[in-house]
């Protein structure tokens, strides 16, 4: 094995046979991310590989939890025309395919280790470097263009990159990758766990067992040992198991874990958990016998004396060049096998005795006094706070309460059942669905936030996400797109029945559509059906959302679904559709009948169906400037700004309604004289039902009821209009017209 350098990147060379082998590996994977942004590395793995696109070399490419690596095979010259589209496209990602990259790796749903394994490692280590192999990757659509990319600039340059080859370097080889230094790599977090320990594994028919550890010689030895015993018990005598698994992993300069893994025949996972204890006591109470230390060192010379082992070490070199992680080249793995022994076997699988954790599926019981249990709940709660109360009848425990204080939050559901999670080490708020969020903890837990669960739900989760950082507050992928809301109906009755509830809106309007933005976090279903209510229980409301790929809509009659439509995937029904927007029925088949881009398809839609223009950039999440902001004002508030005459229809538009509400803003001088008049009548009303003798109770009450109503209303109206504020009066400057 040869080490050299080109253009500055080391490069390790084995004498493998052909065809050349190579890989390109960059000191990047997995535990470097954050938990808001997981999988921007493997975006960027796809992202390059969709722009180097089919070769005629058995080219790939994978991220794992240190590193990133892609590997070609095939003639020289084409294994370096590979590498070299590989450089180049790291320097100019085709960022336009970043949404169908992001859905392909959500469909994809693979992780940088096995399940078990990764379990293990979030149990070790939370939600925070390593540990982020449990750790699902929230929100791969939220990863725009510019963070890919200073992804790509930071960490796939020289400075962290190395590669190996399996035979000579081939001519002419160049690796243009941009300049830079490896970025400085945080601290691996680790959880404060007292081991040895046990907990419930959330995959079924599998065990797992796994301890960290200082690196040592004999490690590679104490596990072969342990995973032959058990193979032996689990399968050859037992039959309660196929596949036993063990290794190690770096996690950083000098620390390994340990794991071994295994799948068990349902219903036997406690007896599969209680035999793998068993044999880890054994080997660490008496040892390896003097045979399986002999076999552990004649495998390993045997593998060593393999010219294939040769690319192994080239391979593992290059990955501890970029990694941190070291790695033992062949004559110090041959050191280490001579000075394998049965008393350093017995150390080593003592201390992982010590430092065990082991996972099985259930919750029985296991009948080892050395096994404490992992802790389900925090161990503590924020020392002060707001208090929120549950709302009954939510499914929450009588006793909850969830408090938001200035160090973090805690979620209490009775004795020491508790969810803390300090804002220091808050890793992510995740928007799950409207009015639903989870807060995130470096120590692996998640606290639930649902508007709905509590008194004032909505003021408890707008001080959590004041209190978290904005660059952490994310939505998921699988979260329901709001979408956004059109009805049609006029601006002032939209606007009313905004004013009416306890949220407010931006309304967009072209006089037939009015698109509502709506604040809070609720579906636009929901706010539909809020509105409709006042607008009218007959008003046509559209629902649009719009990905990368597709476009539907929703139709509404009075907030209720009555049809819906995806292009080119669900059809909806053209005659509801044209009943619902006044629109001839050719027009709306030819709608949904049409194909395009969802650009195209939104813009047609604008045209065919009269929506406002500014359709498309709203559903782009640009607020338009001009939109009419309107506040919640509650019903009685609501009720006073109707009545005041803050919604009226602009002049010369609406019904007899909307001009009467113009006459009442108003109030001319004959409006104001007949009101006087419509005063004096309904007060003799009022005096002739308070005084008449002749006429029933109940008639009596009714009429004195209506006459005084009447008068109220009148003498409202003979009042002159509403001056404006004087210190709002725009001077004449501001008042005359230019251009």
């Amino acid at each position: 094995m040869r080490e050299l350098a080109i253009q500055g990147i080391p490069v390790f060379v084995a004498d493998g046979p052909p065809p050349l082998s190579a890989g390109l590996v960059f000191g990047v994977g997995r535990r470097d991310e954050d938990f808001v942004r997981g999988g921007i590395t493997h975006l960027v793995e796809h992202l390059a590989m969709r722009a180097v696109g089919r070769t005629t070399v058995e080219g790939n490419a994978s991220v794992d939890l240190t590193a990133t690596e892609f590997t070609a095979s095939g003639p020289p010259d084409r294994v370096a025309a590979f590498l070299r589209a590989v450089c180049l496209a790291l320097a100019d990602l085709p960022t336009e395919q970043l949404a169908v990259e992001a859905d392909v790796l959500r469909a994809e749903g693979g992780t940088v280790a096995p399940p078990p394994v990764a379990v293990l490692l979030g149990e070790l280590y939370g939600t925070a470097g390593a540990g982020l192999a449990s750790a699902r990757e929230p929100a791969l659509r939220s990863l725009d263009a510019a963070a890919v990319r200073e992804w790509a600039r930071s960490h796939f340059v020289r400075g962290n990159a190395a590669l190996w080859l399996s035979g000579p370097v081939p001519e002419g080889l160049e690796l243009p990758l941009a300049e830079g230094h490896a970025p400085e790599r945080a601290p691996q977090h680790r959880r404060a766990l007292a081991t040895p320990a046990w907990g419930p594994m959330p995959l079924e028919a599998h065990v797992a067992l796994g301890a960290e550890l200082p690196s040592h010689p004999a490690l590679s030895a104490t596990i072969g040992i342990l995973r032959t015993r058990l193979e032996d018990e689990l399968r050859h005598r037992r039959g309660l198991a196929y596949s036993v698994d063990a290794g190690k992993l770096g996690i950083d300069h000098g620390t390994r874990v340990l794991v071994v893994t295994s799948d068990v025949r349902p219903g036997s996972e406690a007896m599969a958990a209680q035999v793998l204890w068993r044999e880890v006591h054994r080997l660490a109470d008496q040892g390896p016998t003097a045979a399986e230390v002999e076999q552990e060192r004649a495998e390993l010379e045997a593998y060593l004396d393999d010219p294939r082992s040769d690319v192994d070490e080239a391979c593992a070199l290059a990955h501890a060049a970029v990694t941190g992680v070291p790695a033992s080249g062949a004559e110090e793995l041959r050191s280490d096998a001579a000075s394998l022994s049965v008393q350093s076997v017995r150390e080593l699988a003592s201390a992982l005795r010590d430092a065990a954790v082991l996972l099985v599926p259930g919750e029985s019981e296991l009948p080892w006094a050395d096994l404490q249990r992992l802790p389900d709940w925090s161990p503590g709660v924020v020392p002060a706070g707001r208090v929120f109360a549950r709302r009954r009848l939510r499914g929450v425990p009588k006793d909850a309460r969830l408090v938001v204080g200035e160090d973090g939050a805690s979620l209490l559901l009775g004795e020491d059942r508790r969810i803390t999670v300090l804002w220091r080490d808050a890793v992510g708020l995740v928007r799950q669905a409207p009015g639903e969020w989870a807060l995130v903890g470096r120590e692996g837990l998640s606290l639930p936030l649902s508007e709905d669960d509590w008194r004032d739900g909505a003021e408890a989760v707008a001080l959590v996400r004041a209190a978290v950082p904005v660059e952490l507050q994310v939505v998921d992928d699988d979260a329901l797109d709001d979408g956004l809301l059109l009805l049609r109906a006029p601006a002032h009755r939209v606007a009313e029945a905004v004013a009416l509830g306890n949220h407010g809106a931006k309304l967009v309007s072209n006089g037939e559509w009015t698109a509502v933005l709506a604040d809070g976090d609720r579906p636009a279903e929901a706010v539909a059906g809020d509105l409709s209510a006042v607008v009218g229980r007959g008003t046509t409301g559209l629902v649009l959302r719009r990905t990368h790929v597709d476009v539907e809509y929703v139709l509404l009659r009075g907030g209720k679904e009555v049809d819906r439509h995806c292009w080119g995937m669900q059809p909806g029904d053209p005659r509801l559709l044209a009943q619902a927007t006044g629109r001839p029925e050719s027009d709306t088949a030819a709608l949904l009948g049409m194909h395009g881009s969802p650009a195209e398809v939104v813009q047609h839609a604008v045209v065919v169906l009269g929506l406002p223009p500014e359709v498309p950039a709203l559903l782009d999440g640009v607020e338009e400037a001009e939109a009419q902001e309107v506040q919640g004002k509650g019903i009685a508030g609501g009720f006073y700004a109707s009545v005041r005459g803050d919604f009226t229809a602009p002049e010369g538009s609406g019904g007899v309604l909307d001009r009467w509400r113009r006459l009442s803003a108003t109030r001319p001088g004959w409006y104001r004289a007949v009101s006087a008049l419509g005063a004096v009548l309904s007060a003799v009303g009022l005096w002739i039902a308070l005084t008449a003798t002749d006429l029933p109770g109940g008639w009596r009450l009714l009429t004195g009821v209506l006459c005084a109503v009447g008068l109220l209303s009148c003498l409202g109206d003979v009042r002159p209009p509403r001056r404006p504020d004087p210190d709002q009066v725009p001077s004449p400057r501001e008042r005359t017209p230019t251009g």
